[in-house]
């Protein structure tokens, strides 16, 4: 297959259909990335939101050109999972640091380089250890 499948479906001749909400979504997405800002998308299972971002992300990468990580932690993962899942994201060479200050320094080096869209799916999973 030649473009991405979200969802796990992959029927021929789908195709997604742009509703309202994900003209919406598109729109909001787009000016939260031109301002290198932070959003948040919720809604019930279901709904179309995983499905929604991916598209207009996909949109993103291939008419701007951005730059894209998407991360998924586990359910309430410490600062050294999501030090080594952003390690893991961000395909930095050699090891991972052992010791946290050197790990944030270097994490804190390679996303100061250039700006990115990072999309952290099912965010409500991390709590404040894994925030601070």
């Amino acid at each position: 297959m030649t473009t991405p499948t979200y969802q796990y479906v992959d029927l021929p001749d789908a195709s997604i259909v742009t509703t309202r909400a994900l003209l919406t979504g598109r729109e909001n997405i787009a000016d939260t990335v031109a301002a290198r800002a932070m959003m948040c998308i919720h809604g019930g299972a279901g709904f179309g939101k995983t499905l929604a971002v991916n598209t207009c992300l996909q949109e993103l990468e291939d008419t701007c050109g951005e730059e894209v990580c998407r991360v998924t932690f586990r359910v309430r993962p410490t600062a050294r999972a999501v030090r080594y899942e952003l390690f893991e994201t961000l395909r930095l060479p050699g090891e991972p640091p052992r010791h946290p200050s050197e790990f944030d320094r270097l994490l804190k080096t390679s996303l100061s380089e250039r700006p990115r869209t990072f999309l952290v799916d099912e965010a409500q999973w991390l709590n404040g250890e894994a925030c601070g």
